[in-house]
């Protein structure tokens, strides 16, 4: 009778470490899914971000395009008023 009553207490006490393992578990699913959420927010802004930068080099290229240009044009222009003489 004292056998059984032991294997009753192990019993007992193997289900409720399952019942605690599974609460554990269904916690640390539910951690999981929230920061896989946070990590395609996250994917998200970073390609947008990345798109902005794109944008912005293809913006500083054209000033920087922009800027030779009239630097030529003002080099050229120079170069005329020095070969009239005033």
């Amino acid at each position: 009778m004292e056998k059984l009553k032991s294997l009753e207490e192990k019993i007992s006490s193997v289900i409720e470490k399952a019942k605690t393992l599974k609460m554990e578990k269904d916690n640390i699913q539910k951690r999981v899914e929230e920061l896989e959420g946070q990590l395609a927010q996250s994917q998200t802004e970073c390609n947008s971000l990345r798109e902005e930068i794109e944008n912005k080099n293809t913006e500083i290229a054209g000033i920087r395009s922009d800027k030779n240009s009239v630097s030529e044009q003002i080099d050229a222009i120079l170069g005329e008023l020095d070969s009239i003489e005033i």
